[in-house]
């Protein structure tokens, strides 16, 4: 039976996401780690055991939502959950036909996104 942590990669410019759940993410077992752009979530999913990324929708590269179809090359099963600064319908409905695991925007507050976090990291191990 596995432990109930599992890694969880944070790609955002800033960081904040990452700041919000430091504590969480260890007082649940999991190991965080934070990168800010694609190149190094390609590093990451090739040298660790990810079981849920959290991607920000407009990585400094503009590349974020777009790199989803190569991450999904990479690791087919990988929960990804994408986060986004402001409600945008035309690039939510383009990032959700990608077959993400969850859409949140940021000014929902942390709250959902743990949430979103512990339902993918369940699915990830099963």
């Amino acid at each position: 039976m596995m432990g109930k942590g599992g890694t969880l990669l944070i790609a955002e410019r800033g960081n904040e996401v990452g700041e919000d759940l430091k504590t969480w993410a260890r007082e649940n077992g999991h190991q965080l780690i934070c990168v800010d752009n694609i190149k190094d979530v390609f590093m990451t999913l090739q040298k660790d055991r990810v079981n849920v990324l959290v991607l920000d929708a407009c990585l400094p590269e503009h590349m974020g939502y777009e790199a989803i179809s190569i991450i999904k090359g990479l690791c087919h099963h990988l929960p990804i959950i994408v986060t986004a600064d402001e409600n945008n319908p035309e690039l939510e409905s383009r990032i959700r036909q990608k077959g993400i695991f969850y859409y949140h925007l940021k000014s929902f507050g942390p709250d959902e996104l743990m949430l979103a976090i512990s339902n993918a990291m369940e699915r990830s191990s099963q």
